[in-house]
């Protein structure tokens, strides 16, 4: 009986994470889905090139209030970061909410008001190094306080941006990979072993798969016409990502 009462217990348990759903997301200016944990790459600390407009989509049916805050820096101190997040900061600080005092409040299905919210980095840096942010989108109540236990819905979400002035020479090599379409599966042909991870356009996490040299068939069957965001990392840590529309 209490062997039952185990696995009666581990399967529900099971049930309950998989229906686990994101409160929100974040797109990009075309509204491709920027997935959850995401790194966007740049090379240039040159506006436009390096200026990224963002949206967050509310996915519940009630209207939803957000913060931001930086959760990790390196290569810099936060002075040279433009936020955009409701309101515009010139400089973060780490673990500091934004807008301060105050919060972004979405509509259900609709995205914030505030148009022009984006990730701005102006750091060089030292030449070497890159300079990285991360940082975290967290669902608040009146009060500015953050909500964290509502069951079944992810509350926060992360996206991380990197500069490298070798970032594009990186980026051409390691985008020596191939795509190819044959009825349901995606083959992808690499020149060299890398880690892949391919989500939804919800930001929902699809699958996790060593990618080796040569020919990688992937059986999407259940996938047909949906955005895919396949995401990369070599084993020299370069990260790059593709959207593809599965046929």
């Amino acid at each position: 009986m209490r062997l039952l009462i185990s696995i009666l217990s581990f399967l529900i348990s099971i049930n309950i994470y998989a229906q686990i759903e994101n409160a929100f997301i974040l797109e990009d200016s075309d509204g491709f889905v920027i997935a959850d944990n995401q790194t966007l790459e740049f090379d240039s600390i040159e506006y436009l090139d390096a200026s990224f407009n963002f949206f967050v989509r509310n996915l519940t049916d009630e209207q939803i209030f957000l913060r931001a805050e930086l959760t990790s820096i390196s290569g810099t101190d936060g002075a040279g970061m433009e936020f955009c997040f409701g309101e515009c900061y010139y400089g973060v600080d780490l673990f500091t909410h934004y807008p301060l005092g105050g919060y972004v409040s979405i509509q259900p299905g609709e995205t914030q008001i505030s148009s022009g919210d984006h990730f701005f980095n102006q750091d060089p840096g030292d030449g070497t190094s890159p300079v990285e942010y991360s940082f975290r989108f967290f669902m608040v109540d009146q009060n500015g306080d953050e909500v964290v236990s509502i069951p079944e819905l992810q509350t926060d979400y992360r996206v991380n941006y990197l500069y490298s002035s070798n970032l594009g020479l990186n980026e051409l090599d390691s985008l020596n990979i191939n795509f190819r379409f044959n009825g349901h599966e995606l083959n992808i042909i690499s020149m060299e072993n890398m880690f892949m991870s391919i989500y939804n356009i919800h930001g929902k996490k699809i699958l996790d798969k060593n990618i080796l040299i040569g020919d990688n068939l992937i059986d999407f069957s259940s996938l047909a016409n949906e955005i895919l965001i396949l995401n990369f990392e070599t084993k020299e840590n370069i990260k790059f990502s593709k959207k593809i529309l599965f046929p």
